[in-house]
């Protein structure tokens, strides 16, 4: 029912405002930052604006709307390939890391942008990483359908316990748009906290209010969850009228068939 456009031109507003007050160093994002790869100019330029007066590294993957056919050797010719051309994104790539320090503190930060197979038989490709022995902690971004609990059949994903003897401390998540916030195994933390957008009537949609991760790892890691004001609450949000339309309609098909029998 919103403005879709500004609504999100306020969230990130209100990103770099809690970026900027609690004095965070970096930025990580899970991937899908555009719906398509092929987006329009004008919009790149408006959020490339507020990317850029974040005034922090921002390290991130390409998520499966940000390439061509859901292949990320594509992401060159894509708006967000321009957005790193440019210098205001890097984007990790499988198998490479960079190292993070500050105050003696040093972070290994990987990361598997969205692959076809990601979620298949070789899973632990992606997900899966070996810490660094310099390295105090590490973090692993990863574009896959990463859950707690099973999905659908038929959907290919990687549940929590398949990948908890993982060596990066903490694994960041992007693709299942919903998320499942932070979830503690085995010493090891998996983050989601879902898209900062809203694009499903459901009614677990209704109630989810966007979110960001604040990780603090000076010392011991802590991580935290911090809604989102500008999200309105999802009822001013998504307009659920057409879809109890087409119940009501699917319901007295159904009764008509009962009275045809």
């Amino acid at each position: 029912k919103d403005n879709f456009y500004e609504t999100l031109k306020n969230k990130f507003s209100e990103i770099k405002k809690i970026s900027d007050e609690l004095e965070v160093d970096y930025i990580l994002h899970g991937g899908d930052w555009f719906d398509r790869p092929d987006i329009s100019p004008s919009i790149v330029r408006e959020f490339a604006i507020r990317i850029k007066a974040f005034n922090k590294p921002i390290y991130t993957v390409a998520g499966n709307h940000d390439v061509f056919g859901h292949n990320p050797d594509t992401v060159n010719r894509t708006m967000l390939g321009i957005l790193e051309g440019i210098g205001f994104i890097t984007l990790l790539e499988t198998g490479k890391s960079v190292m993070l320090e500050k105050n003696g503190i040093r972070v290994q930060l990987t990361g598997s942008p969205y692959y076809y197979d990601i979620d298949g038989e070789n899973f632990k490709k992606y997900y899966m990483i070996k810490k660094a022995p310099e390295a105090d902690h590490a973090i692993n971004i990863v574009h896959g359908m990463l859950l707690n609990k099973p999905f659908y059949e038929g959907i290919h994903y990687t549940l929590i316990d398949d990948i908890k003897d993982t060596e990066a401390d903490i694994t960041l998540a992007g693709h299942y748009h919903s998320g499942f916030g932070i979830i503690q195994r085995a010493g090891r933390y998996f983050v989601n906290t879902g898209s900062i957008v809203r694009i499903a009537n459901s009614l677990a949609e209704l109630k989810r209010r966007p979110k960001v991760a604040v990780m603090d790892m000076e010392r011991e890691i802590s991580i935290k969850e911090i809604e989102l004001k500008s999200a309105l609450p999802g009822e001013e949000v998504l307009d659920r009228a057409q879809l109890s339309a087409s119940q009501d309609r699917i319901l007295k098909l159904h009764q008509f068939y009962q009275a045809l029998s």
